[in-house]
């Protein structure tokens, strides 16, 4: 069984948390579209959010995600934990996620 609420990522408070914060809301670094959503999930590539940087505020990486690709690189920021985490090299998560992000 997959644990949803893992991450591996460090928490980036008040940005993002890597555990669930009372209000805050799981968000998939790579999403569904790609088939990546479950992949995300299982290797821990999730951050938890408040609502405001989740859905609803100006900067909302549902309403914003350039800004959060862009700005902040979230999904760099994903792929370097990711080796370093499973110690893997980019090629290994080129093979998994289907792109580099670095």
């Amino acid at each position: 069984m997959i644990n949803k609420e893992f991450s591996i990522l460090n928490n980036n408070a008040p940005l993002w948390y890597n555990r669930r914060i009372n209000g805050t809301e799981r968000h998939e670094i790579f999403e569904g579209r790609t088939g990546n959503r479950n992949k995300s999930i299982e290797d821990g590539l999730v951050i938890f959010l408040k609502p405001e940087l989740h859905r609803t505020g100006k900067y909302a990486i549902h309403k914003n995600p350039k800004y959060w690709k862009e700005e902040i690189k979230i999904q760099e920021i994903a792929e370097r934990r990711w080796c370093e985490y499973y110690k893997k090299t980019p090629d290994d998560f080129l093979k998994r996620y289907g792109r580099n992000y670095l």
